[in-house]
């Protein structure tokens, strides 16, 4: 009897638990203590009553009932910490999720929208989200459901929240009557930013809990914000840094490159006026051609500066259409025909080029202005070619000008298309303002097309390379665009 009293108590022990880790751990009990019940009706002697004989079995009750609700605790607690350990789980599923999230934002407002819709979503509260503007004063950037305003009293408390570094507003010691509750966004350089947490439920905003999932959420974003402020703030320092070069480039031009052909004009102007009867003829004629060549080189000097506005601002709108090449070809050589006066030129275009789908006039100021430098660093009488032909499939054409000139210092490879960038060169080559190739790339570049710099493989010198789409290729883009 005692042996079977054992047993069954034991099967009793081994049926809670599935209800203690169901979390129903008082009717575990119960159902424990009438399972006792019909064991000491049916199966203690003396049968069919409550009646127990046996001192022994009275033991073995008490003490399996001590063990079932131990066990019975246990088990629940057990439950109960199976629980809290998946919660957890979650919510680190959900912070690393969060910080993937912060990690392939681009942008501050990126950040600020993946925050305020993460909070909101686990903190199953409304959240607003403020930064200071330009001028420090706070002001809402984004929200989860959007809001764009605040009320005075939400302001106040957003603001005494940002300059104190403290929570400010609903439940809080400072403003309470604010509607919203103001938790400052902090990292170690200060605090970068306010949330604010509203809920229709009474009581406290955040339970324990929730307030330590918020401090991780919002020391996440906080420095994803630090980080794109920290970016911003660089990118700034470089535009500054490259607006001060570029200024002092532009002046270094004006001061020097624009007054030198100024300088000739004036000069050989003045010797004119003041010894006009003794100078000769051709003496006179010399002086003459030196002020308009003088005059064209300023011309093309300041037609470069103005080039390079129009591409800065966005005003370069290519007339395109499609043309002959070597019509466009034979155009800029004929302008260039003074600055080649000393040089021999060679051009050598394929028969079968196709038409090309560009603005002639901007085409040919590439040209000229590639042949002009081309010019400028190869001795007189050496060649410079001109020469194009089309791809495997007919659908660009590259051309191609060739100096026979020192070719290009390979630091300078990687800039010569940069604005105000002159390549090292020697006292006979002529002064530019290192505008001319950085027009030629805004220019092909605008045409849908591509132009690089290298050195000649066969010889020294230079070679710019220049690549345009074919009239019926750019026509099919267009039309599948």
């Amino acid at each position: 009897a005692i042996f079977s009293a054992i047993i069954f108590n034991a099967l009793i022990i081994v049926a809670l638990i599935p209800l203690a880790l169901r979390g129903v751990r008082y009717k575990a009990v119960g159902a424990g203590a009438l399972l006792r019940r019909n064991l000491l009706f049916f199966f203690l002697p003396p049968l069919y009553t409550f009646t127990i004989a046996d001192p022994t079995n009275v033991a073995s009750l008490v003490l399996f009932t001590v063990v079932a609700v131990l066990v019975s605790n246990l088990a629940s607690r057990v439950r109960v910490q199976a629980a809290i350990a998946r919660n957890r789980a979650k919510t680190t599923e959900s912070l690393y999720g969060f910080s993937r999230k912060l990690t392939s934002c681009t942008g501050l407002d990126d950040v600020l929208w993946a925050t305020a819709f993460q909070m909101a979503s686990l903190l199953s509260a409304r959240v607003v989200l403020l930064l200071p503007d330009a001028g420090g004063h706070i002001e809402v950037r984004a929200g989860f459901p959007p809001e764009d305003t605040l009320d005075p009293a939400d302001i106040a408390a957003a603001k005494v929240a940002f300059d104190s570094g403290k929570p400010a507003g609903r439940g809080a010691d400072t403003l309470p009557g604010a509607k919203r509750l103001f938790l400052p966004m902090r990292t170690n350089r200060g605090t970068v930013g306010v949330v604010g947490l509203d809920s229709d439920k009474p009581g406290p905003l955040l339970t324990p809990e929730q307030r330590r999932l918020f401090d991780a959420l919002s020391d996440q974003a906080a420095l994803a914000v630090q980080q794109v402020q920290l970016i911003e703030d660089l990118d700034r320092a470089k535009l500054n840094a490259e607006t001060d070069r570029l200024r002092q480039a532009l002046l270094t031009s004006i001061s020097h490159d624009l007054r030198t052909p100024l300088a000739a004009i004036m000069g050989s102007a003045g010797t004119l006026l003041d010894y006009e009867k003794e100078l000769d003829a051709p003496t006179r004629t010399e002086l003459l051609r030196s002020i308009q060549d003088e005059s064209e080189r300023l011309n093309r000097f300041i037609a470069n500066l103005l080039d390079m506005t129009r591409l800065e601002s966005g005003a370069v709108a290519p007339n395109r259409a499609p043309h002959d090449v070597s019509e466009i070809v034979a155009s800029a050589l004929h302008r260039a025909a003074k600055v080649l006066v000393d040089r021999r030129v060679e051009v050598s275009l394929a028969a079968d080029l196709p038409m090309v789908d560009v603005d002639p006039v901007l085409l040919e100021q590439v040209l000229f202005n590639l042949l002009d430098n081309a010019a400028k660093y190869a001795l007189p009488e050496t060649t410079i070619r001109v020469q194009s032909w089309p791809d495997g499939s007919h659908r660009r054409i590259c051309l191609q000008v060739l100096d026979e000139g020192d070719g290009i210092p390979p630091e300078d490879l990687q800039r010569i298309f940069d604005k105000f960038h002159r390549a090292q060169k020697g006292d006979r080559v002529r002064a530019g303002t290192g505008l001319g190739l950085a027009v030629c790339r805004g220019f092909i570049e605008a045409m849908g097309g591509s132009i690089t710099a290298a050195n000649r493989a066969d010889r020294p010198g230079a070679v710019f390379t220049v690549t345009l789409p074919a009239a019926n290729e750019a026509s099919a883009l267009e039309r599948a665009a």
